[in-house]
């Protein structure tokens, strides 16, 4: 078979390991995974008797439009249901988005390190990467600007950002998608919007609905807890809600997706609390880990990076160690960050647990346990 020569430069994504299979592999009997910012609450009560409720009707086909879903979020943000785009997770829309827009020797601008999905849509469409050096792990928006010519098409701002977590003020935002043409596209992905404590957290809101080039996309995989269901949306111009419609799949969005994100929707007291608990989480996280000597990047979303530099494996090796006695996290290494480890939030016993087995990698924990086994 002779593959689409684009295929060689595609790296498959790598998820964070299973639990079952890091308890068989290691014969452990507790694991905390913390390396796919998942929240770690289940659905809302009322989605779990929503999703019950519709396991009768899945001889069908879902409704290949989501009009409910669609109606509800717009009524939610005060859009029309022509303006609002829904996929299998966001990621699925940014691929539409790429498909929609991009063609061989065009260009899309972003940031690196980033969501690793930029970079693949611009390899499956034939389009170059401009990736930006981060500032302090922080997008540099002035030289995103500069860098857009003629054939950019599309340029993303990921924020809160990941892999880093930092966030980047609404006002900021705003300053930037001025600066770009309005035949350009601007996507905002704010999949970690709703863990953002910061006052201005809603304001790129008010962006998109002045810029008919900029598009917002948002999640109910995270603080939602939907990641199994996966469905995302975006807000965005008429024209813009057309392409992406004309190059999905039929029913892309599948029908226990839909009837939980409209059920999730409707909860945005416990959206609120939720928010409150993760900030109370990662503020415990980032305190435990400075007692211990371990510098952070602060972070607006539901994850952080953590330095493992400096402990009794290589930088490059800490993660495995980490994994095979239990804690699962994300080697930065393969996200751009080499010396960091991207840990998520969990509960405070995931958290302890994680912060135990790495307090066990530090140079004098570790002297200190061999003289005593000795």
């Amino acid at each position: 078979m002779r593959f689409a020569s684009t295929l060689a430069q595609i790296v498959p994504y790598e998820p964070g390991a299973p639990m079952e299979l890091v308890m068989r592999r290691y014969g452990l009997t507790q694991v905390a995974k913390l390396a796919s910012n998942e929240f770690p609450l289940p659905p809302f009560d009322e989605v779990k008797t929503a999703i019950t409720g519709a396991l009768d009707d899945l001889n069908r086909y879902p409704d290949g439009n989501a009009t409910d879903l669609r109606a509800a979020l717009a009524e939610h943000y005060g859009r029309t249901s022509a303006q609002i785009i829904v996929g299998n997770g966001s990621c699925e829309l940014l691929m539409l988005l790429g498909e929609a827009l991009l063609e061989p020797g065009d260009e899309v601008v972003f940031a690196d390190p980033s969501f690793v999905m930029y970079n693949d849509i611009c390899v499956r469409r034939g389009a170059r990467a401009r990736a930006l050096p981060s500032i302090e792990y922080r997008h540099d928006l002035q030289a995103m600007a500069a860098a857009v010519g003629p054939r950019t098409k599309i340029v993303i701002v990921c924020n809160p950002n990941n892999p880093t977590g930092t966030y980047e003020p609404a006002a900021n935002i705003a300053d930037f998608v001025a600066q770009v043409p309005d035949e350009i596209l601007v996507v905002i992905d704010e999949a970690y919007n709703e863990f953002v404590t910061a006052a201005d957290s809603q304001d790129t809101l008010a962006t998109q609905r002045r810029h008919q080039n900029v598009c917002v996309l948002r999640t109910f995989s995270k603080i939602y807890g939907l990641c199994g269901l996966r469905v995302g949306y975006g807000l965005c111009s008429d024209e813009l809600a057309t392409a992406v419609d004309k190059v999905r799949q039929p029913f892309n969005v599948n029908r226990l997706a839909q009837v939980a994100a409209l059920e999730a929707l409707r909860h945005q007291d416990q959206v609120a609390e939720r928010r409150e608990m993760n900030a109370e989480a990662r503020s415990y996280m980032v305190e435990r880990l400075s007692e211990m000597g371990r510098a952070t990047v602060q972070s607006e979303a539901n994850f952080m990076l953590v330095d493992v530099r400096d402990l009794c494996h290589p930088q490059e090796e800490v993660c495995g160690a980490l994994m095979s006695m239990g804690a699962i996290v994300r080697d930065g290494n393969a996200l751009g960050c080499p010396g960091w480890a991207r840990v998520s939030i969990g509960t405070k016993q995931e958290t302890d647990f994680f912060l135990t087995k790495l307090t066990a990698l530090v140079p004098s924990a570790m002297a200190g346990s061999e003289g005593r086994s000795s």
